[in-house]
């Protein structure tokens, strides 16, 4: 008895660490970036969107500007 229970408790943190370890999306899952209009091309873009539709509302909600997929992530 006391031997399965082991064995299920071993197995069950194998797996969790297996899921833990091997996911395929980061804990910084920000995808997406704002670039408002006027802002200088130089300005820093707001890369905080993990969905297209969120950037799109931001950037609606602020007067205008363009979203666009991040192509790597920030230093």
């Amino acid at each position: 008895m006391l031997r399965s229970k082991l064995a299920l408790i071993a197995t069950m943190a194998l797996l969790s660490t297996g899921f833990v370890l091997l996911s395929p999306v980061p804990a910084d899952a920000a995808k997406f970036c704002a670039q408002l209009r006027g802002a200088k091309a130089s300005g820093e873009p707001d890369c905080s969107f993990s969905t297209l539709d969120a950037c799109r509302e931001r950037v609606k909600h602020r007067g205008g500007g363009h979203c666009y997929k991040m192509t790597h992530s920030p230093a």
